[in-house]
């Protein structure tokens, strides 16, 4: 999702006084002060893989799409998909999409979800990118939606394999949504949209509430002993075992969704009729390939190898750069993802990351590094 940003002004989440009780260490993230961790990033982390683990993030932007009187949902779709080479057409009610928002040289201006009802799209959105996005969403639909930025509510995630069972001792209906999907539900006297979904690569599941409401919930979960607070730390670590990709890291402006291996979020339909921004750099990679694409990478060392190591062949040939990196306690060794040249995207090459000054051997590795474990049945 997204990477944080240096903002003066930092807002505080409406699960910020819980926080403190819990004893969150802070750092700043996309213009929020959020929790780092609470006990530790790995034991959270590891909380998550093996139990269920609560994440704040409530800043995350969510817009709604509504249609202006007169305009059909079907029209606000084609509109939408003027600037995303997803296909929202088909979306069912209920269900969930992962899209890219695109620029008209190919570049990702974000990664997002969206939902569809029977009356509305919504839109969750990297928190660093709601304005970025606010601007290409208007250009494209300002005068077939009205774009309500929805500042009242909040966010949740309960990730990991207990999820369900935490919240099916609430209503036992919710652990019949599959990945993806979602439904309308109250906990403990709260409305709640839910989801099954994520970034962790866990099965799990995300909450959106009433601003006013989500202290109560996240209190109310974490009074089951299954569920363990978690901060930003472990939601990234996380998700970089999972292989999945972070705004301004494996994602920016520059590039494009085939360099980044989600050309499967482009179906048939959009690349045979290509009215998207960026169409025909897109395609055009495609059929022709890239000069660099988006992989997984392994030290070889117990060194980890961080964003931004250069990586050269033992011929001192340039060939890479990684774009995340750091500790997987899943794997129990350092793990990253980055760019390389084609050519070496499906070889067991050992490469070198310079790393303070000091060669350190890395190779190729397949993603996830996790498998994942969404609930698609």
């Amino acid at each position: 999702m997204s990477e944080p940003s240096e903002i003066q002004t930092t807002k505080q989440s409406p699960l910020h006084s819980l926080h403190c009780e819990r004893g969150a260490k802070f750092a700043p993230f996309a213009g929020f002060e959020l929790p780092l961790s609470f006990e530790g990033i790995i034991s959270e982390h590891i909380a998550t893989r093996s139990s269920a683990g609560l994440f704040d993030v409530s800043h995350m932007g969510i817009l709604d799409l509504v249609p202006k009187p007169g305009i059909s949902l079907h029209t606000v779709i084609d509109s939408l998909e003027l600037v995303t080479p997803a296909s929202i057409q088909d979306l069912e009610v209920s269900h969930l999409r992962y899209a890219l928002l695109t620029n008209n040289q190919g570049g990702v201006i974000d990664d997002l979800i969206v939902t569809r009802s029977d009356t509305q799209l919504r839109l969750v959105l990297n928190a660093s990118r709601v304005e970025s996005d606010l601007l290409c969403i208007q250009t494209a639909l300002s005068d077939f939606a009205n774009i309500d930025i929805r500042e009242d509510l909040a966010q949740v995630a309960l990730q990991g394999p207990k999820a369900a069972t935490v919240l099916s001792g609430f209503d036992s209906r919710i652990t019949d949504l599959t990945f993806m999907t979602s439904g309308q539900f109250s906990l403990d006297g709260v409305d709640c949209v839910i989801s099954r979904s994520g970034y962790t690569g866990e099965d799990g599941f995300e909450l959106i509430v009433p601003a006013e409401d989500a202290l109560k919930l996240a209190e109310t979960l974490l009074l089951d002993e299954t569920v363990s607070p978690c901060g930003l730390g472990a939601r990234d670590s996380l998700r970089l075992e999972a292989g999945l990709c972070l705004y301004g890291h494996e994602l920016d402006e520059t590039i494009t969704p085939v360099e980044a291996r989600l050309g499967w979020t482009i179906p048939r339909r959009r690349r045979d009729e290509p009215t998207f921004a960026g169409s025909e750099v897109i395609l055009a990679q495609f059929s022709d390939g890239t000069d660099r694409t988006r992989v997984g990478i392994s030290s070889l060392t117990k060194r980890p190898i961080r964003e931004g190591t250069t990586l050269r062949t033992d011929k001192g040939i340039e060939v890479g750069v990684v774009t995340s990196g750091g500790f997987g306690p899943t794997c129990d060794r350092p793990v990253a993802m980055g760019y390389v040249d084609p050519v070496l995207s499906d070889s067991k090459s050992t490469l070198l990351a310079e790393v303070r000054g000091k060669e350190v051997p890395c190779q190729i590795s397949t993603l996830p590094f996790v498998p994942h474990n969404y609930s698609r049945n």
